[in-house]
């Protein structure tokens, strides 16, 4: 006989507690509301009442409390890896709600609440939630120390059995298809961070336009099929005639001395990417004698330019020339001979060619594919080890190197958040140091290592190592979000929240120091940088926020996405939550500058990637908040949001509507925001039912006709309307990319989509960080 089994345990049983704290600790009687009448008597704040603790699995019969059954373990597995409120979570506040739906499913493949689950650690003598609880902290430290996990730890971050699959059916998007921090759409896969996370959040809209398709005669439909056909036309005429003659395309000096000092003033500062002296002598060679420039350098001032040219006015007239420079440098790359680029040099180009795609809106959703190939050639080139470790080399190619890395692994992370892709960077992958606190001119090619400035001198390089101090925490965010072996609980959201806000306050200290300094960060750097480091707020919490519209343990990131939405809008439009642009700007104002016009506004209306996705975001989430807010309004009057969140979004409208003028070809983003406008306008005035659809698809309309008539200005003649066709793969977007077909692709006819949802920007023109966890289970 097993001498455990004869072990005598004495434990009282412990009654459970119904009444609140206070209530217990005063020993008064408790009426078991929520508040309950002392509380509110006694004007407290909370009203805290402990869980009932569950009963636990270890008095089964035959079972030891030190060996529990398999079964039991499950269990406790299935309770805890579902939820993702805190683990350690035991006690409920005023204002929590019941969590009684636990059919829903979420993006993550987990119900947003599970009231199981929320309890499963009452009990102190659960061994198996103890276990659990063990696994976790052993989780923790591995992350924190950076170690990689065991197999252990990788069979337990793996969901065990085959995944949920929810089915988006649309005639407005196509099917697409959710599972576990994911979406799949025809042949890509996006991770949490990805815009389209956020689609299933804006169902009322979407029904509405379907409900559009389906009535193949509506205006509407007519018109985007006659836009479909205007922005064919227009991204066939800024397909460039490719030759291998690179700089026969070079712009008089004077407009090429605006364009460099554009780049150099903005984005060299934040990404490192030149020795400015260098590329400054040879600058001015290249002016005396341009035939005999050195190609590396002719491509690099290409590059320079097509970036410097997005903001060289307000409607990027040297669009074209820039697309041109940037396949140019594509020609370039792709060239026989590819080991003669296997130089410091050439990944020069590589840095700025993945910045100029973005900027010049070409191919933008895929240069996380392209920053992927540029890493790989760097560590082939051993730029993962630090020089320390490598041969003997001078100062100036030590800290190229350094500097280089450091660009590449800001790039790779924000293309991943861009993406939704995993970012493939492990700290453990690489011992290469952060750059040093030099000037360029302190460079040399002198066998010295020189002496480095302190912290508290402000270099050429100083905000680039302040949003280096912040890469950790960013990184760990990216890959809670987009890795498929993470595991990301709520209480895993507010760590990883404390971390970067640690990180933040920091990087925040350590520049405002040189605030009263002669040398200090510009206006833009500072403002881009707030804007780098905020966005990965927004993107941590955004998977909770469309279920934190109907779930208080969720308001926590309900507000920060509120606030960092309206935060991040305001950083580029400082105007608009007191006096937004007007919907529709008249005729004579349209080639003015706004009043909010600078170098980071006009990066935000005439460049993509980052710099359109994340406004775009936060624009979406704060017509959510809108809606939300209106919906919740019980007062007698006519309901009534925040006036400042009200102006952000009327004002991106605005926005949206000068990128087309601007050059961009999604009429589609456009839509959406006038539609989602009228939606909220119309819950303003009391409008429900049928009568807020009319105001929709009025609106949506009229939206629809000024995008075709903006488009009308760029392409001259308008087409002939019988080349147009009412049933088809509406994408004109032109950030994918140039060569796409055209034509009509027969084996999507069965999804009789409107509108092509694999492109970033298709429909709210973003890419990044979109990160919206919706419910799409009872879309089936």
């Amino acid at each position: 006989m097993d001498p455990r089994n004869g072990l005598k345990t004495d434990r009282r049983r412990r009654r459970p507690a119904f009444s609140c704290v206070s209530c217990r600790r005063s020993k008064i009687r408790c009426d078991r509301n929520l508040p309950c009448s002392a509380c509110v008597r006694s004007k407290r704040k909370t009203c805290v009442f402990e869980p009932i603790p569950r009963q636990s699995d270890v008095t089964s019969a035959g079972v030891s409390p030190l060996h529990p059954t398999d079964s039991s373990r499950k269990s406790n597995n299935a309770d805890t890896a579902g939820s993702p409120l805190p683990s350690g979570s035991t006690h409920r506040h005023y204002g929590d709600g019941p969590h009684d739906d636990h059919s829903s499913l979420s993006l993550n493949g987990s119900t947003p609440v599970d009231s199981n689950s929320s309890h499963s650690h009452g009990s102190s003598f659960d061994v198996g939630s103890l276990l659990e609880r063990i696994e976790e902290l052993e989780r923790r430290l591995e992350e924190s120390t950076g170690r990689i996990p065991g197999p252990r730890s990788r069979a337990r971050a793996e969901p065990s059995g085959p995944e949920t699959i929810a089915t988006y059916p649309s005639y407005f998007t196509g099917d697409f298809y959710t599972m576990r921090k994911s979406v799949i759409s025809k042949t890509r896969y996006f991770g949490q961070s990805h815009w389209m996370n956020q689609v299933g959040n804006f169902k009322p809209l979407l029904e509405v336009l379907d409900q559009q398709y389906q009535e193949k005669t509506s205006e509407a439909i007519a018109v985007i099929n006659r836009t479909k056909s205007l922005a064919r036309s227009i991204k066939t005429s800024r397909n460039p005639e490719l030759s291998f003659k690179f700089g026969i395309d070079i712009p008089p000096r004077e407009i090429a001395d605006d364009l460099v000092d554009a780049y150099l003033r903005t984005l060299e500062p934040m990404f490192r990417v030149l020795h400015l002296p260098s590329f400054r002598t040879e600058y001015e060679d290249f002016w005396q004698a341009p035939d005999s420039a050195d190609l590396f350098f002719v491509i690099q001032l290409q590059l320079v330019m097509a970036i410097g040219s997005t903001i060289h006015d307000e409607n990027f007239t040297m669009r074209k020339a820039a697309i041109k420079w940037v396949y140019e440098a594509q020609c370039w790359l792709i060239s026989p001979v590819p080991k003669t680029r296997l130089t410091l040099r050439g990944l020069q180009v590589m840095l700025l060619l993945a910045l100029a795609q973005q900027t010049a809106t070409v191919s933008h959703d895929l240069v996380w594919i392209t920053v992927g190939q540029l890493m790989r050639t760097a560590i082939y080139m051993g730029l993962h080890r630090d020089p320390e470790k490598l041969p003997k080399m001078n100062r100036f190619r030590s800290e190229m190197r350094r500097r280089l890395w450091n660009t590449i692994l800001e790039l790779a992370l924000q293309t991943s958040a861009d993406s939704g892709g995993p970012p493939l960077i492990h700290l453990e992958g690489y011992d290469t140091c952060a750059p040093g606190n030099y000037d360029d001119d302190q460079l040399t090619d002198d066998d010295g290592s020189g002496t480095i400035n302190p912290p508290d001198k402000f270099t050429e390089m100083t905000v680039a190592l302040a949003l280096r101090s912040s890469f950790s925490a960013r990184l760990a965010i990216i890959r809670s979000l987009n890795e498929i072996g993470v595991r990301n609980t709520y209480d895993d959201t507010i760590r990883l929240h404390s971390q970067l806000s640690t990180a933040y306050k920091s990087l925040s200290q350590n520049l405002q120091q040189f605030a009263s300094g002669n040398r200090k960060p510009t206006e833009f750097q500072r403002r881009f940088l707030d804007f780098l480091v905020r966005r990965y707020f927004l993107a941590l919490h955004l998977p909770y926020f469309g279920p934190a519209i109907n779930e208080p343990a969720y308001a926590f990131s309900r507000k920060l996405v509120v606030e960092m939405s309206a935060k991040l809008y305001s950083t580029v439009f400082p105007s608009a939550a007191l006096k937004p642009r007007p919907l529709r700007p008249p005729t004579h104002d349209l080639g003015q500058a706004s009043a909010d016009s600078d170098d980071f506004s006009r990066y935000s209306t005439c460049a993509g990637g980052l710099f359109r996705s994340t406004l775009s975001q936060s624009a979406m989430a704060i017509g959510l908040e809108l809606q939300g807010q209106l919906r919740e309004d019980d007062c007698l009057g006519l309901p009534s949001p925040r006036t400042d969140l009200l102006n952000i979004f009327r004002d991106s409208v605005g926005w949206v509507y000068r990128r087309i003028l601007a050059g961009e070809t999604n009429v589609k983003c456009y839509l959406l925001h006038a539609g989602l406008l009228g939606q909220i306008e119309g819950l303003m005035n009391g409008l429900q039912g049928a009568d807020l659809e009319d105001n929709i698809i009025k609106i949506g309309t009229e939206a629809i006709r000024e995008g075709f008539e903006l488009l009308k200005q760029q392409v001259g003649p308008e087409p002939d309307d019988n080349t147009t066709e009412t049933n088809v793969q509406l994408n004109f977007d032109p950030m994918i990319a140039m060569d796409e077909d055209w034509g009509y692709d027969t084996t999507l006819q069965k999804q009789n989509s409107l509108f092509e949802f694999t492109s970033i920007e298709s429909v709210f023109g973003t890419m990044g960080p979109d990160v919206m966890a919706p419910d799409f289970s009872q879309w089936q």
